[in-house]
């Protein structure tokens, strides 16, 4: 890996690939306020991060596009 990064080629590679990792976690960070786990062990660390990016994409779906969601629409009766 480090012979890669040393050539133009693989060093654009990985500047490309930046913004595509980070920003997921930058987000977490940020967004959901995941600094550190509550859980302890590989599993339940697992575990909290996939909610907190099921959180993540929920959230970013609900701000984007709300009025595409369905709607109940309530009707009374009378």
């Amino acid at each position: 890996m480090d012979h890669r990064l040393r050539t133009p080629h693989g060093a654009a590679a990985y500047r490309r690939r930046g913004p595509i990792a980070e920003t997921p976690n930058a987000q977490l960070k940020d967004l959901i306020g995941l600094r550190r786990f509550a859980r302890r062990g590989l599993q339940a660390v697992q575990e909290e991060s996939l909610l907190a990016a099921l959180t993540l994409n929920l959230l970013t779906l609900f701000r984007t596009a709300p009025d595409s969601l369905p709607h109940k629409t309530r009707t009374v009766a009378g």
